[in-house]
């Protein structure tokens, strides 16, 4: 038996750190919101009880990737040793801020939850989840929503008719180095999140434009990665995660894709907002 499902990226609307717990653990606050740029993910059991993931990019085919471990924990959950093949096939940049491994381990738990008919609930889902990254739980949900705690904590949210173009053009430091750096890093936060989720909910565009917020943007040379974006005025220039990925929001399908026609030389990735999750393909 083989299944596959599409494991869509997100990118960042709003995203603040609050503090951090005993166990080292970020408290965060976050807008997060599905976008059309996917994986694709297939699992397949086999008749050994082995875990074997498989991508043409070797740095996912081994045991210290999070599809491997997604796949572990919900076996261990479950009480199960079916070996299982697992192939990744990679459209989401690799260490962008736009939650491609966790989009990965999310598919990978919604489609091992039908394959092995564990049914297991999605709040069982996403604490399996949480302690995967703090992305997962929100790609298992998809959409729009605020997510709180330390990823877990979630509400959705209505989705606004928004474009963006992605452009990944510096290198990824890792996600530890940019809390530390956050951590140390003093900025003001002039945004407010309950105002930006009324513009959410409400479709009130200048009220999401003017609180979309990402405290990452100060441990970046943020208005240096900004300027390919210069010419094409978005309505907003913002970072997804703890970046390097940098998004520009334009109102319209065609004002995006002419951004985007035009960057293309450089790597961007164009996706538009979409109500979606993990879809079952």
């Amino acid at each position: 038996m083989q299944l596959s499902a599409k494991a869509y990226a997100k990118i960042n609307l709003y995203l603040d750190v609050l503090g951090k717990r005993s166990d080292g653990y970020h408290l965060l606050e976050m807008i997060m919101q599905s976008v059309d740029l996917y994986d694709l993910i297939t699992v397949k059991k086999t008749e050994t009880n082995e875990i074997n993931v498989m991508c043409e990019n070797s740095d996912i085919n081994s045991q210290d990737n999070i599809v491997y471990k997604a796949a572990k924990a919900f076996l261990e959950k479950v009480n199960s040793n079916i070996g299982l093949d697992i192939y990744v096939e990679k459209n989401i940049p690799i260490a962008a801020g736009t939650a491609g491994g966790s989009a990965d381990a999310a598919a990978t738990l919604k489609l091992l939850n039908i394959l092995t008919g564990a049914n297991l609930s999605e709040k069982e889902l996403a604490d399996i989840g949480v302690t995967l990254g703090a992305d997962v739980p929100f790609c298992l949900l998809g959409g729009t929503a605020y997510a709180g705690g330390i990823g877990e904590e979630l509400k959705p949210l209505n989705t606004p008719p928004m474009y963006y173009v992605m452009l990944k053009n510096r290198t990824k430091r890792s996600t530890g180095e940019m809390y530390k750096r956050l951590d140390e890093c003093k900025y003001k936060k002039d945004k407010d999140i309950n105002s930006l989720i009324n513009g959410i909910e409400k479709g009130d565009f200048t009220k999401i434009y003017d609180n979309i917020f990402n405290a990452f943007e100060y441990c970046w040379d943020f208005s240096e990665m900004s300027k390919p974006f210069s010419e094409f005025s978005p309505k907003k220039i913002f970072l997804s995660g703890s970046g390097p990925t940098v998004c520009a929001a334009f109102e319209t399908e065609k004002e995006a894709l002419n951004c985007y026609d035009k960057l293309k030389s450089l790597g961007a990735k164009f996706a538009k907002s979409k109500n979606v999750g993990v879809e079952i393909v």
